[in-house]
């Protein structure tokens, strides 16, 4: 039954209010608000799609596979939930059942970018594969949807790659880039220079070597947090999987709770009349720390995370080492440091479920790696030797002697698992999935100098971050 016309404007304002906070990253209300859309109008197939994507950035995955069984009963003809299926397969590595998913995706909507570049990614195929014609005449298409453009122009850009096609690879890439980027304009969110120097401006305004003089109390349970921080694709998710593969760790993911514990911690200091840099020594100061760490802890346990390690694996926690080094004065801070062309390649050329307007332009990317190593240099003199720099192309060329110096310096016992690291079932979301679940990755180290000629300032930057 249709929803009565009131019912269903309430919907539409819920639908879109839900739209924006899912846009702004914000999926625990934006799930909250697409609950109240379903709720409103059951028919809306577009709150159970924006609930089930909203379930599956929280890394509620047990949430979404029923979401992904309820809507092949309620919309049978759609190709989302077998998308959200296959989606949920990749992530728990069941990848003939993941291909078997979005293939059924496909049957219902034959050009879904989204479902194509699935499968390209599971498999890439060689250029002259049905499959992979499917993909470029989607990408080809102008009049297909920009989101269908997108994802199959990269997914053209891993055929030709694969293929050794790199001038032509790398145009599609380009292109792709493009499109995403003109996509994120559209709604108005955009990578903006001169804003991003002043949040890192501000950040080292509000640490100091005095900041650290005083420690809280340490904490009454047996819980300690290690932290894996560094530029997306440095190779954060392959350390992670590697704890994680310790019987006495449990792996968060990439959990927003930190970030959160700091805005709701900087909102309070700012109504007690607090600035300046952050003194611990104040009681105040130290009382509002000692909150912030205690809903931290909260986020922990309402995701039943409560071993004696928990690995919090949200590259983006390097703009808060100095925060996270307050709260947890003991906490073992893993800085995943990898060649910064490589990692800008790497971004570049990927295809994130959520895009930052940073990932689409080659300058954009170089200024933002700079911003990323000036809040890097901050704590690092700040705090020497309190975070530990963990070298990718180390960590894979040699990973008999490093991985048991990182269990080490993250305080772990030696276990032979960890050398074993991708035998290890667990639900990997991010887009290393496939890598952390081979021995040893080592294909990615230099594959960037096949594209230097088109890499711009990417080039031009340091080789290490903490340099």
């Amino acid at each position: 039954m249709a929803a009565e016309p009131g019912t269903r404007r309430d919907a539409d304002v819920w639908g879109r209010q839900a739209t924006r906070l899912a846009r702004r990253g914000d999926w625990d209300n934006a799930a909250r608000a697409f609950e109240r859309v379903i709720a409103l109008a059951p028919e809306d197939r577009r709150g159970w799609e924006g609930l089930a994507r909203a379930r599956f950035a929280q890394q509620d995955l047990e949430n979404g596979r029923r979401l992904a069984g309820e809507m092949q009963s309620r919309f049978p003809d759609s190709a989302f939930p077998y998308l959200l299926a296959g989606h949920l397969h990749k992530a728990y590595g069941e990848t003939d059942a993941a291909i078997k998913a979005y293939r059924e995706a496909l049957e219902r909507e034959p050009g879904h970018g989204e479902a194509l570049f699935g499968l390209v990614e599971l498999a890439v195929p060689e250029p002259h594969d049905p499959l992979a014609r499917q993909a470029i005449k989607t990408a080809d298409d102008n009049n297909a949807a920009v989101t269908d453009r997108i994802n199959t122009g990269f997914a053209a850009g891993r055929i030709l790659d694969r293929a050794g096609q790199y001038e032509e690879a790398f145009a599609r890439f380009r292109h792709a880039n493009e499109l995403a980027r003109e996509d994120l304009a559209r709604q108005d969110i955009v990578y903006r220079p001169e804003q991003r120097e002043r949040e890192i401006d501000r950040r080292i305004d509000r640490y100091s070597a005095s900041s650290f003089k005083t420690h809280l109390p340490p904490l009454p349970i047996d819980l300690t947090p290690i932290f894996v921080i560094g530029m997306p694709r440095s190779g954060t998710t392959l350390i992670e999987q590697i704890l994680a593969s310790h019987p006495d760790v449990e792996a968060a993911g990439e959990l927003s709770a930190a970030h959160e514990c700091e805005t709701r911690f900087l909102e309070s200091r700012k109504k007690a009349g607090l600035g300046g840099p952050i003194d611990p020594a104040n009681s105040e100061e130290a009382s509002l720390l000692e909150d912030a760490r205690e809903q931290y802890l909260d986020a922990l346990f309402e995701r039943d995370l409560d071993g004696p390690w928990v690995v919090d694996k949200m590259p983006a926690n390097f703009e808060l080492a100095g925060f996270l080094r307050l709260l947890f004065p003991d906490a073992p801070i893993l800085h995943s440091v990898r060649d910064p062309r490589a990692t800008g390649f790497s971004l570049y050329s990927a295809n994130f479920g959520g895009h930052e307007p940073y990932y689409h332009n080659l300058d954009h990317l170089a200024h933002y790696y700079r911003q990323y190593q000036r809040i890097m240099a901050h704590w690092q003199t700040l705090l020497p030797g309190s975070l530990t720099d963990i070298i990718y192309e180390e960590l894979v060329s040699s990973p008999e002697a490093r991985i048991p110096a990182l269990l080490e310096v993250a305080g772990l016992p030696p276990h032979d698992e960890c050398l074993e690291f991708h035998r290890t079932q667990r639900p990997v979301l991010t887009a290393s999935h496939a890598q952390v679940r081979q021995p040893v990755y080592r294909a990615a180290i230099d594959h960037w100098k096949h594209y230097e000629a088109w890499l711009g300032l990417l080039v031009t930057l340091n080789d290490r971050a903490h340099q």
